[in-house]
């Protein structure tokens, strides 16, 4: 090793340890390096990020990574850029981001899985006994880990912390009991949910994955928009523990790894089947119909095994690949030994309240709701088929659900907290007009019963839309067009000129699924529709005005539009080293 390699290694050691606190290193700065750094329009920095440095890949993610990191620069910090090494590379590259406002919270980390075969057994006994307990089952009582309310930073930073790659013996197993009496008891076989739960669960098994592909799994599959808060989670964990971080590549890689193991996946489905099978068995003599029938049941789950997971592999790595490219900067060009300033096209308007300007800014003059909505296509004959199927189905998810919160209600475990939220969630199910909520949806929601610390988001034309019921799990996207095709909003209800970002509960709970597409005909645009399909909150009630915690311009009607990147010659004496 050189001295200067020595003196460059030790640098970097102490702007981890010090957090960039360093006061610059000349012999750092003898090879190929870029300095970076990410601000709001107020020149502020974005504090709460990750980079990703790849070779040219036109101004797009998803070209060769050369590294990825934590951005370091906040307002007190006596740095301005963080320094990035780029080892043997000296060509051109290019710089992304990704961003979240949020810091990981404190976990418990989870114990390994060291005996399959026991594992399987504690699961399958599980659902055996649901032969003989199908109350209990209707109850949910093992709702399992995959449908509870952990907070994204629990769910990821344990699993990085734990750095070991294996499943989680409690959580895991609590997951993989809910998904399978969902295919055995509910013969819910054509819900890809519950496969990508059996999925999920399993990947685990996989030397080098484990708890923390089922961890990035499980909240990109819930909302893809929360991409950004998994990589800082995943790359700030790693920072403190003096790792390099790696939590883009591993979770870009994640996307080719989930097709890559089905086979894997499949086979040890195929063992957890064979140990239900012989613990379903046992019940023979005390009620064999019944066993008979779940028997018969496991064959052709068996049967259809190595499909639904291929299916949903693909549906997996569908998620992870729209979250990187939805939710990420774009791409920014520069030479190695520039420093590089990327500037936000938005900022956080104001955190207790919005103010004139923001209001009058946000309605957009010139707005003109007659023209055609920004994203709208044509209506094909699948599409008109999807239109009639979600009016004859909608009755049906209105029964299933209110099965559902009754069952949950006759639980014995509630806290007087969830017990009033499934009253409240049941009461909104039996209102006249839920049946024609459901109509907005695209496939039978799911109920939500939030959780401290939950937030979510909502579109607006002015300061009156915040009473709306229709919210979002995630921020709207980078362009009108997406949103209003994801969303399925037509220019009447919207002109999507700001949106505010809310801390729930209250209310207790919502409805949450697919969007449903919307006809145009309905104002006068024949023929023409939008498509639906990204996830929608349908709240029980009101968000209260305090509840409100910042507030945006959306990205297409921003004031300050995006700034080009600003290069100069790097200094050594501006970065974190």
């Amino acid at each position: 090793m050189t001295d200067a390699t020595h003196e460059y290694s030790a640098a970097q050691e102490a702007a981890l340890s010090q957090g960039g606190s360093t006061g610059g290193c000349a012999e750092c700065h003898s090879g190929n390096w870029i300095h970076v750094r990410y601000e709001y329009p107020n020149e502020g920095p974005v504090s709460d990020a990750i980079y990703v440095v790849q070779k040219p890949n036109n101004g797009e993610p998803g070209g060769e990574i050369i590294a990825e990191g934590v951005l370091s620069v906040t307002e007190q910090s006596q740095h301005q850029f963080v320094h990035v090494d780029l080892g043997n590379y000296n060509g051109e590259v290019e710089v992304f981001f990704f961003d979240d406002p949020t810091e990981p919270e404190a976990i418990q980390e989870p114990a390994p899985v060291t005996d399959e075969r026991a594992w399987y057994e504690k699961a399958a006994t599980a659902i055996a006994q649901g032969a003989s307990d199908a109350a209990s089952w209707t109850g949910g009582v093992l709702a399992g880990d995959f449908n509870e309310e952990m907070s994204t930073s629990q769910i990821i930073t344990s699993a990085v912390v734990t750095a070991i790659p294996v499943v989680d013996q409690v959580a895991d197993v609590r997951d993989l009991i809910a998904n399978g009496k969902a295919l055995v008891w509910d013969r819910r076989f054509n819900e890809i949910a519950v496969w990508v739960g059996i999925f999920a669960c399993l990947i685990g098994l996989v030397p080098s994955l484990g708890s923390l592909a089922k961890g990035v799994i499980k909240v990109i599959w819930r909302n893809a928009g929360e991409i950004g808060r998994v990589l800082v989670y995943i790359n700030k964990a790693l920072f403190k523990m003096g790792k390099a971080p790696n939590g883009y590549r591993f979770v870009r890689k994640l996307a080719d790894d989930v097709v890559a193991q089905v086979g894997f996946v499949a086979g040890k489905f195929d063992e957890f089947l064979e140990v239900l099978a012989e613990k379903i068995a046992l019940a023979r003599n005390i009620m064999p119909g019944k066993v008979a029938e779940a028997l018969k049941t496991l064959e052709l789950v068996r049967a259809m095994g190595a499909q639904k997971l291929d299916d949903a592999a693909h549906a997996i790595q569908r998620k992870i690949l729209q979250g990187i490219s939805r939710f990420s900067s774009r791409a920014y060009s520069v030479l190695p030994q520039q420093s590089i300033v990327v500037r936000r096209a938005t900022e956080l308007i104001i955190e207790m309240g919005p103010f004139p300007n923001w209001e009058r800014h946000m309605g957009r003059p010139g707005f003109n709701r007659a023209e055609m909505e920004a994203g709208a296509r044509q209506i094909d004959e699948a599409a008109d088929v999807r239109f009639k199927d979600i009016q004859r189905m909608a009755p049906q998810w209105k029964d299933e659900i209110v099965a559902d919160l009754n069952a949950h209600a006759a639980r014995t475990d509630l806290s007087d907290v969830e017990r009033q939220a499934v009253s409240d969630l049941l009461a909104a199910a039996n209102s006249p007009r839920f049946l024609g909520t459901l109509r907005t949806f695209g496939s039978k929601p799911s109920y939500r019963i939030f959780q401290p610390g939950d937030r979510v988001y909502r579109v607006i034309n002015d300061e009156s839309g915040i009473g709306g019921r229709f919210w979002s799990p995630e921020k709207p996207p980078k362009t009108e067009a997406e949103w209003r095709s994801r969303d399925a909003v037509l220019n009447d209800w919207n002109n999507g000129g700001a949106y505010v970002v809310a801390d729930v509960p209250p209310p207790p709970g919502a409805f949450e699924g697919e969007i449903g597409p919307q006809d145009l005909t309905q104002v006068g645009k024949n023929g023409m529709m939008l498509d639906g399909g990204g996830t929608q909150t349908f709240m029980i009630d009101s968000v209260p005005a305090n509840s409100i915690r910042e507030y945006w311009y959306t990205e297409w009607n921003a004031p300050t539009s995006a700034l080009q990147a600003a290069r100069n010659a790097g200094k050594w004496t501006e970065c974190d080293l």
